[in-house]
């Protein structure tokens, strides 16, 4: 349950959405290069003499952490659009639109640089646009704080 009329409670939702969104597409680059992590921290462990560290482990617990990263970044920054739209004095959803698709372009272009793919890049800006329809429906600007939470079920 989310207040109706706070924009930053709303933007925290939405910021739930866009997190597991960037943690799947975190998890799939991750998968995607899985061989070379293998190769690669086969060298580091055998550099600082830990031969006997389960490389699975550490990939599976660094692919946990990423996801984990991925969706707190998400909600931290979602509460913080809300913030925003609501210091602007919460302007129409097209400037909410322009808010969260300079915050997708940035984290898009990292991801890029990251995974050195632009279509990664690209769903990460997607990802982020999710966030205005679920703002959309959780914030409700005529209600009063007698309304009530509104139910996302």
């Amino acid at each position: 349950m989310v207040e109706r009329n706070d924009p930053a409670r709303a933007g925290v939702k939405a910021g739930r959405v866009v997190g597991v969104a960037t943690a799947a597409l975190s998890v799939a680059a991750l998968l995607g290069v899985q061989d070379t992590y293998y190769e690669q921290m086969t060298v580091l462990l055998g550099f600082v003499g830990a031969d006997a560290v389960p490389l699975a482990a550490v990939f599976w617990g660094n692919v946990a952490l990423t996801a984990a990263a991925r969706y707190t970044l998400a909600y931290v920054v979602g509460s913080l659009v809300g913030v925003v739209y609501d210091w602007l004095g919460r302007p129409s959803l097209v400037v909410l639109g322009i808010l969260v698709s300079v915050v997708g372009a940035v984290d898009g272009a990292f991801a890029a640089l990251d995974t050195r793919s632009a279509v990664f890049g690209v769903a990460y800006l997607l990802a982020w646009l999710c966030y205005v329809p679920v703002f959309a429906r959780v914030f409700d600007e005529s209600a009063d704080e007698r309304s009530g939470p509104v139910r996302l079920s």
